[in-house]
Order: structure tokens, then sequence, then C-alpha cells
């Protein structure tokens, strides 16, 4: 029998810690070591410079749920993020535009860990707010 409510409590504490909390450590407990992101196994050490990207692009990265639900191991989450753009990101030298985009995630959750995530970020969003006039 799944906790859904402690799946998705593990989900909030991992977007309340690790991005919103800006503390990249939080993914050693929150994400199991075989960790895959999209099919692809990074393991919590694989995963850090992904999430330190948007870090370091978005001093004030902000995240907000506006919608989670959860069915056996899975928890899925619909998102905002939003932020100043006053790092280097994907190739985009800092312009101190205020971003805001969506993204939606559905997230494994195994042994009170998040094992594995699939996420459809609106990344065309995102970066016609970087690069438009």
């Amino acid at each position: 029998m799944h906790d859904l409510e402690a799946n998705k409590d593990v989900v909030r504490r991992f977007y309340a810690e690790v991005i919103n909390g800006r503390d990249i450590s939080a993914i050693d407990r929150l994400l199991t070591d075989d960790f895959t992101h999209d099919g692809e196994l990074r393991g919590r050490d694989g995963q850090k410079p992904a999430v330190a990207t948007f870090l370091d692009g978005f001093s004030d990265l902000r995240h907000e749920i506006d919608q989670i639900l959860a069915e056996g191991d899975l928890v899925a989450a619909r998102q905002t993020w939003s932020g100043t753009h006053d790092g280097d990101f994907a190739g985009v030298a800092a312009t101190r535009r205020r971003v805001e985009f969506g993204s939606t995630a559905i997230l494994r959750i195994r042994d009170g860990m998040i094992a594995a995530a699939w996420d459809q970020v609106d990344v065309a969003g995102l970066m016609a707010q970087l690069t438009s006039e």
C-alpha cells in the first residue's frame, strides 16, 4: 500500500528545499542513488549540475506547485517557475528579465525518495522570454 500523502510530501520537499531553498545538497536526502530523469540514469551526482544550471541562471528562481496528484507510487505536479535571468543560461548571457514558465512532472517514489522523474518543461516559452527583442 502506498502512502499517497507521504509521496506528495517528498515531492513538495524536493522543490521547497532544493529549488526555493537553493540547497542542492538536499538532493542527497530526497533522490535515490539510481535516480533517472526522462529515462537517463543520472543518480544524485548527475542531477546536481542540472539543478545548478537553473539556480545559476536565475538567482531568485521560485517554484510553485499549482496542482499535485498521486496514484500508486507516482506523483504528478503541474508547476509554475519564475525568476530573474541574472546569470548565463542555455548559452544566453544574463538579460535581467523576469521570466515565468510552466512545467509538468511525473515522479516515481520508492522507499520515501524520488527514484525517477519525467518532465515536460515549456523551454520554448522560457527561451522566447530570454531572446525576444
